[in-house]
């Protein structure tokens, strides 16, 4: 059910000892992987917000949306390269590709500092992983299709930090991203990202499901 606001609360100016931080109750809730749930919560964010921009008799809500929308996307891929990449350095994974356990380095910079909010770096790093599990998630037309849309995003915002902020470098760099091809709009863009959001949860599962069927026979296997 929707909560309606008390709007004399809303009006009226802040006040020292009101609710101000939100309790993690529903995070507690939540039974399944926490970085999952947060890569998930990106993309509902980013879904919700362009269902408001195709409303009927819109109010200009692109204007303000753009911005919030291309970024929650953007940031939704980059947990997924993320998430995928730690994934695939489960044991089962390791057998199948033949990589090497990652160091704690090399987790370290994953998460930490510029690079670790490179798109292109997460890809590269995830591709040969993609690469050596084949099947269909692995095939070079699809694997040209991803560089393409990594690319694409790489172009205008190479480390998460040209949609937080507005600016006409931004601008610039979203109109040379689209020089050779026609003027992507907004819902189009929302088009695209839900393609590669499904390519990234589809390989997710594929992983999840590689994992968990490798620890249930170990946990049911009878030496005798």
């Amino acid at each position: 059910m929707e909560r309606s606001f008390d709007l004399e609360k809303l009006l009226r100016y802040p006040r020292k000892g009101d609710p101000v931080v939100p309790s993690p109750a529903p995070l507690d809730r939540y039974a399944g992987d926490t970085a999952a749930a947060c890569a998930l919560g990106y993309r509902m964010a980013a879904q919700a917000l362009v269902e408001r921009t195709t409303q009927p008799q819109p109010r200009g809500d692109e204007t303000f949306l753009f911005y919030p929308i291309v970024f929650l996307y953007r940031h939704h891929a980059e947990l997924m390269l993320k998430g995928l990449i730690f994934a695939f350095d489960d044991p089962e994974m390791r057998r199948i590709t033949q990589a090497e356990k990652l160091s704690e380095p090399e987790r370290k910079k994953l998460v930490e500092g510029r690079e670790a909010h490179s798109l292109k770096r997460l890809w590269e790093h995830l591709r040969p992983l993609v690469q050596a599990v084949g099947r269909d998630v692995g095939r070079s037309e699809t694997i040209e299709g991803i560089n393409f849309y990594i690319q694409k995003l790489n172009e205008f915002d190479p480390y998460s930090v040209q949609c937080r902020y507005p600016s006409e470098e931004t601008k610039d760099r979203l109109r040379n991203a689209q020089k050779d091809n026609r003027p992507v709009d907004l819902q189009s863009f929302a088009e695209a990202m839900e393609r590669l959001a499904n390519y990234l949860e589809g390989l997710d599962s594929y992983v999840t499901a590689r994992i968990d069927c490798h620890h249930e026979m170990l946990a049911n296997y009878d030496p005798r």
